[in-house]
């Protein structure tokens, strides 16, 4: 196996551990502090490196689930129910007067790569992270390694510029399989970018008042009502919806899972029980939407397991589609774009001048 074919597997690789991650919210190869909980070790900011195939032991960081939230601290012992973790920083451990229970060694997602006992890490690169993830944008960056991973997996030496001792003559090419899987990745991307640009929320509000029923949206304390909520599919193409309630003070009474063709609209059943605190109260339905070019039985079961799972098979599928037509096209590994860039006039007396 050649180098390259050995630096195009490990980017391959590390492009698809990177996707899973993004899709599943769980740091797989690398990840970053949040806290001061681990000073002088690793700092807020801090991008360090992860051995998923290592569940820890005693004197190890680890990478764990606590409380909802993913968590860097130090194995500090194991018990019979699973380790007790603490942070360097920290005057008590996680576990201490009952403040979480201990962190069995599936619930581990690695431990921290190092190096004479001191972790591997990037100082603040982990706040710019945190930034971008804030902002919603982990899907967008997917889709850039996508494009990336494209572009390394089908680039070779030939499409690089070609010099000689003698003759000095730069070009700038770009094969077909190339363009064609730049290309095939961006259509993907604006795939699952039409789809993500659906999601959102619909919500509604309503008064908690004594004074309930004098106008439209007062209702009385601990009374109970139904109302309709409208979702409109404003695409001119068909999308699957699925909707989440979110809180506990209503109920979505009609389906929770339909279909919408384009520049339609659904009449989604609510049933309110109000508070006996007397103020103004939102509430929000969560709205996921995919396109039906996988069937619906597909994208439902996928979807129960992870929302964004579907979009994994929806990569799947149309990657194996493009690749399909890749084959029957016929087409090898010619230049499609093929520039030769001249030197200036100067540059080349310069060169002759010294016997170039």
């Amino acid at each position: 196996m050649k180098l390259s074919d050995v630096f195009t597997l490990i980017v391959l690789s590390f492009l698809v551990v990177s996707l899973i991650g993004f899709f599943f919210d769980r740091p797989i190869l690398v990840s970053y502090v949040t806290s001061d909980s681990m000073e002088p070790t690793l700092n807020r900011g801090d991008m360090f490196f992860i051995n998923p195939l290592s569940k820890g032991s005693p004197g190890d960081i680890a990478v764990f689930k606590m409380a909802g939230s993913w968590t860097v601290h130090r194995i500090y012992a194991e018990g019979e129910d699973g380790y007790i973790t603490k942070g360097d920083a920290n005057v008590a451990t996680d576990q201490q007067e009952g403040r979480a229970p201990p962190i069995k060694r599936n619930d581990v997602a690695g431990t921290v790569l190092t190096i004479a006992d001191r972790p591997i890490k990037v100082p603040g690169v982990g706040g710019y992270i945190s930034e971008f993830s804030q902002r919603g944008s982990a899907l967008y960056a997917a889709i850039a390694l996508l494009i990336m991973g494209a572009l390394v997996i089908t680039s070779d030496e030939s499409g690089k510029k070609h010099r000689s001792r003698h003759r000095r003559k730069l070009f700038f090419r770009v094969k077909f399989k190339t363009l064609y899987a730049a290309t095939g990745a961006l259509m993907i991307a604006l795939l699952l970018i039409s789809m993500m640009l659906s999601w959102g929320d619909v919500t509604f509000t309503y008064s908690s008042t004594l004074a309930g029923g004098q106008r439209e949206g007062w209702y009385l304390p601990g009374s109970v009502f139904e109302d309709e909520i409208t979702l409109k599919n404003a695409a001119v193409y068909p999308f699957v919806y699925f909707i989440v309630p979110q809180g506990e003070r209503f109920e979505v009474t009609t389906d929770t899972h339909f279909r919408l063709s384009g520049n339609t609209e659904e009449r989604i059943g609510v049933k309110v029980h109000v508070p006996e605190d007397t103020r103004i109260y939102r509430e929000t339905i969560k709205v996921y939407a995919y396109l039906p070019i996988l069937p619906e039985g597909v994208i439902a079961y996928l979807y129960n397991r992870n929302p964004y799972l579907p979009f994994v098979a929806y990569i799947l599928e149309t990657g194996a589609f493009l690749v399909f037509l890749y084959s029957v096209s016929g087409l090898g590994n010619e230049d499609v774009i093929r520039y030769r860039r001249r030197k200036s006039g100067l540059l080349n007396k310069l060169r002759e001048a010294v016997g170039l």
